[in-house]
């Protein structure tokens, strides 16, 4: 037989072993779920370290880019100066002997 006493003194013990379950079962799923966002996070991260790796290629190739328009610009600076004195040295002699 069962007494009222008997049946609250097993329902105090059953109680903590389903909260102790429920409580296993929330921790196994806040860890699966935080493993699945550090999972998610490591392979955001993965893809941002391959981003900056070619964002870094990219930047040296417009680093050496720019230092050869410059050189390509001041040999066109040159070449226009130069020529622009040859073209005044015989428009000069030009002038000087008329044929």
């Amino acid at each position: 037989m069962s007494t009222p006493s008997n049946e609250q003194h097993q329902s105090k013990h059953q109680h903590p072993r389903h909260s102790t379950h429920r409580q296993s079962n929330v921790h196994i799923s806040t860890s699966a779920v935080t493993q699945r966002q550090l999972s998610h996070l490591n392979s955001q991260v993965a893809q941002l370290h391959a981003n900056l790796s070619d964002f870094n290629d990219l930047i040296t190739t417009a680093s050496e880019q720019y230092k050869n328009i410059e050189m390509l610009g001041k040999i066109h600076a040159s070449l226009l100066m130069g020529s622009r004195k040859i073209f005044e040295e015989e428009a000069f002699d030009n002038q000087e002997d008329p044929k």
